[in-house]
């Protein structure tokens, strides 16, 4: 881990710098909503096999041993936080994650614990 700025509101302060390299009120909102989506376990497993397959709303329920209709309310949760996208071929959707930045970020978390 790189050395560390340290900084104290009695002498030494960079807080005019902090606050300048702070993302928007916006970007730390939708980041928050982002983390929040991935704090549930179940919703974790339908990213975690997001990051292999396409997969269909009744197959995630399978493999969760969900409803379609619980199956569903996660994956809006998801949807809602950007993290997976669908594409709709007839009465089918079929779900995949949105960005490939999201595989790195969690297996890097789950490689630390």
């Amino acid at each position: 881990m790189p050395k560390l700025i340290r900084s104290c509101c009695e002498n030494g302060s960079v807080l005019e710098e902090i606050l300048a390299q702070l993302p928007s009120e916006e970007e730390v909102s939708e980041s928050a909503m982002f983390f929040q989506a991935l704090s549930d376990p179940t919703r974790l497993k339908i990213v975690l096999a997001l990051m292999r397959y396409e997969m269909c709303v009744g197959e995630i329920a399978n493999m969760l041993g969900l409803s379609p209709s619980n199956t569903s309310h996660q994956l809006k949760i998801l949807r809602l936080a950007k993290i997976v996208t669908y594409t709709k071929e007839g009465q089918m959707y079929f779900y995949r994650l949105r960005h490939a930045s999201v595989k790195p970020l969690v297996l890097g978390v789950l490689k630390e614990i």
